[in-house]
């Protein structure tokens, strides 16, 4: 008999009410339609068209690949005229904005073909799969694992590997079972051994780490006793050995979560069970998870608990969020971040990471200030500061799409709330959102939209090399130094004095030169300011429209002359010092392990005023180091605490 789990209630409302005002983040409905349950086009296997467009899906897998193409495989959806589960894989070319039909079948509910396991063939192909999970590796191969759909003949969980590469056009059947329903196979945490392998399971978390390793978490399947339920445990595969470890998390369904202190890891934290969660790869590689539907304590619901998983200590520290199940959102204004702010509880959403490390997050089944429902709110979180910004869409559940012209960009458009759609992060930086199960500009079924977000954090061709400052007199003496000014318009300089809202202080224009240009920008103002602290930042505008951000300059006008402050301590990735400087000059910068062990040195030149200067240690591990600077005064030290 075939089946489809339903994961969440499918409801259909008829009133609906419309987006916030517009911001600066931009959506473009690029393919598709803008109506539901619509068919799949697949034209000639292997050859693009710009009528070929796949149909109506919710939970499929994708993949981007080293060529900046967009991939897509299976879910529940669509052929060309029935509904049912898919095999069929696609790739999507940004640049031509068409969809190629590569390989699988164009009709549903299609049996697997395994051949030998290791060995590539012409005609081996995964069967139809819904809610399976997916890895790029380091050369560009795509990975397949696990599911709920079909082997070679039958119907159910499924743990088997596979992996298609470009070049070849070949999937190979690596590692699992191709029978369903089976058990995993822990082995002693910690140690990969070639008997093990995770149990079947749907609706898991992926990431890939700088090394090429495949890591899974949890999801909803069997453990080691074949027991059926919700699971923590992670597992990381290495593509050279071909093995799997078990290295955190429990052997056993249904678990609660250890949360231990927020913002403090420990060998004992660890996330509750939990399936159709969130997954981000941050620039450091850690691992961060959001959400899903899961285990708190002994409580099971909707979750909105962020966690990140540091590779090098094998420890997991809850970051923000709550304990609790079922919490509702905190949207403050949209367009502002603020330390309050947090999304609602939800499941089924989707991520992206992008180039300067924010993680950002939109829609899914859950929360927005107290109901329950479809969601199409985008977030970005920023690392650095532990703030959740509300960026785009509505702080209400179940609202409809604003599409306007195909291909045109504006910041009216909105994608309407679904959930279990899919996402990539394209090779210049925009976020691309597709299908899923929600609402089109009237109605709710089943979606095969595709949308490109314009990233406003997208990499500009400007490099900067630096940014700092002293404050002498109660002026902020502000410097920076940048290279490669092509096309490139202008730094607009912004202050703020609690380090979450920046207002615009000036505007110093591109010099346009390719070679290096120092530029200065002095802060007068703060003679007539009670404010004690006081940050800077820069924005840096593209004459295309796009902008990013330098790292912030802190100043604190309490501090005593010979004071060293260190800010923020403990620190993720960018450290700040604030020192005084009785003239200019060449100043020492010294940090050291525990041991005595110098880990970093560098030299800068600084201003005489109080000085303040940014490091970068995001390549240190974690742990707590000895910071010296030594200037005409001396030496002087302090120490901080990488996370």
């Amino acid at each position: 008999m075939k089946i489809r789990l339903l994961l969440f209630p499918l409801l259909i409302y008829s009133a609906f009410s419309f987006s916030q005002a517009p911001n600066s983040t931009i959506l473009t409905w690029m393919k598709g339609d803008n109506t539901i349950n619509q068919a799949g086009i697949y034209g000639v296997q292997g050859t693009a068209s710009a009528s070929n467009k796949p149909g109506a899906r919710d939970y499929s897998a994708t993949w981007k690949d080293n060529n900046g193409y967009l991939w897509l495989f299976g879910g529940f959806g669509y052929d060309y005229n029935r509904l049912g589960y898919l095999n069929d894989l696609w790739r999507y070319n940004p640049s031509i904005n068409q969809w190629t039909w590569i390989k699988g079948d164009n009709t549903i509910d299609q049996f697997a073909t395994y051949g030998t396991q290791g060995v590539a063939g012409t005609g081996n192909k995964p069967g139809a799969i819904y809610a399976s999970v997916s890895w790029t590796d380091n050369i560009g191969n795509l990975w397949l694992f696990g599911g709920f759909g079909y082997t070679e003949i039958e119907f159910g969980f499924l743990n088997d590997l596979w992996k298609f590469t470009p070049s070849t056009n070949k999937w190979t059947w690596i590692k699992g079972d191709k029978t369903i329903n089976e058990p995993g196979i822990y082995g002693v945490q910690g140690i990969s051994n070639t008997g093990n392998k995770p149990g079947a399971r749907y609706g898991s978390r992926t990431w890939t780490d700088s090394n090429g390793n495949l890591w899974l978490f949890g999801g909803f399947g069997l453990d080691n006793s074949s027991t059926t339920g919700t699971l923590n445990d992670l597992w990381k595969y290495n593509p050279s050995t071909s093995q799997w470890t078990w290295m955190k998390g429990d052997n056993v369904v249904d678990k609660p979560g250890v949360y231990g202190l927020q913002a403090v890891a420990a060998d004992s934290n660890k996330p509750g069970a939990r399936y159709l969660s969130l997954s981000w790869m941050d620039n450091n590689n850690n691992l961060w998870l959001f959400g899903g539907s899961g285990f708190n304590g002994n409580t099971q619901g909707s979750l909105n608990d962020l966690w990140k998983y540091n590779i090098l200590t094998d420890q997991w520290v809850w970051i923000k969020g709550d304990s609790l199940v079922n919490s509702p959102g905190v949207y403050g204004t949209q367009g502002q971040a603020d330390i309050n702010n947090r999304p609602g509880a939800r499941y089924t959403s989707v991520s992206w990471t992008d180039a300067s490390g924010n993680l950002w997050l939109f829609g899914g089944y859950g929360y927005d200030t107290g109901n329950e429902g479809y969601l199409n709110d985008l977030w970005k979180y920023d690392p650095a500061v532990n703030s959740w910004l509300w960026l785009k869409g509505d702080n209400r559940i179940d609202q409809p799409g604003i599409y306007g012209i195909q291909g045109m960009p504006s910041v009216f458009n909105k994608s309407g709330a679904r959930t279990s759609c899919v996402s990539w992060t394209g090779g210049n930086g925009d976020l691309w959102l597709f299908g899923g199960y929600g609402f089109d500009a009237t109605s709710s079924g089943i979606l095969n939209d595709l949308w490109k977000i314009s990233s406003m954090t997208s990499p500009l061709p400007l490099q900067l090399f630096h940014f700092s400052g002293v404050l002498n007199n109660h002026v902020a003496q502000l410097k920076w130094q940048t290279a490669q000014e092509l096309n490139f318009s202008h730094f607009t300089i912004q202050r703020s004095f609690d380090g979450i809202i920046f207002a615009d202080m000036g505007r110093v224009n591109s010099r346009g030169h390719l070679d290096r240009s120092e530029y200065n920008f002095n802060d007068n103002d703060l003679r007539n300011r009670s404010e004690h602290r006081v940050f800077y930042r820069l924005q840096l505008a593209d004459k295309d429209g796009q902008y990013t951000y330098s790292k912030v300059v802190r100043f604190d006008r309490t501090l005593a002359a010979v004071a060293l402050h260190i800010f923020p301590n403990p620190v993720p990735h960018t450290l700040n010092l604030s020192f005084d400087q009785s003239q200019s000059g060449t100043i020492l910068i010294n940090i050291t392990d525990l041991k005595g062990v110098r880990v970093l040195k560098q030299t800068e030149q600084v201003k005489a005023g109080r000085a303040s200067i940014n490091i970068d240690v995001s390549l240190l591990p974690a742990a707590i180091y000895i910071i010296a600077i030594t200037n005409e005064k001396g030496t002087t030290q302090g120490e901080f605490l990488k996370q």
